[in-house]
């Protein structure tokens, strides 16, 4: 279901953060997990694409993205807030899934697989069900795993 995600690149926040602390949290994981150099440039570039129009794609998910020369292959990281934060949502409903995804900057193709791939499985409310109700970052990445089929 996630392009490019490791079990390090998963965790829970159990703080009540806003929009913004979350996104600075999803990507700190990233750049940690996968020993990337800085966040700024693509904090940068998440925090532009949010100012242009939301990630929250409904159903308590949000999906921020970006393509970035920082990066030589797809990286994704995932936050779970169980209780969920505002995040302008396009059904307004509060954000409790997280999932981060950066790709090279000419990965076009595949950094919309990716997506495509993210949004396909979590309008599956079954599968997203056994992901908002995950009670460990290993057992999130498990099920993570088990719905890429």
């Amino acid at each position: 279901m996630i392009c490019g995600l490791k079990k390090e690149a998963v965790a829970f926040c159990h703080d009540a953060v806003t929009k913004e602390e979350a996104l600075h949290m999803v990507i700190e994981l990233a750049c940690s997990a996968f020993m990337l150099p800085s966040s700024d440039e693509i904090t940068a570039s998440i925090m532009e694409r949010e100012n242009k129009l939301t990630t929250g794609i409904g159903l308590e998910v949000a999906v921020p993205h970006c393509r970035s020369d920082s990066v030589q292959m797809r990286v994704s990281a995932v936050l779970f807030i169980p209780y969920g934060i505002e995040y302008n949502s396009v059904d307004r409903l509060p954000v409790k899934l997280i999932f981060l995804v950066v790709s090279p900057s000419a990965d076009v193709q595949g950094h919309i697989a990716c997506l495509s791939s993210i949004a396909h499985a979590v309008s599956d409310e079954e599968i997203r069900r056994k992901l908002v109700s995950a009670v460990s970052p290993d057992r999130l990445f498990d099920l993570l795993v088990s719905v890429q089929g």
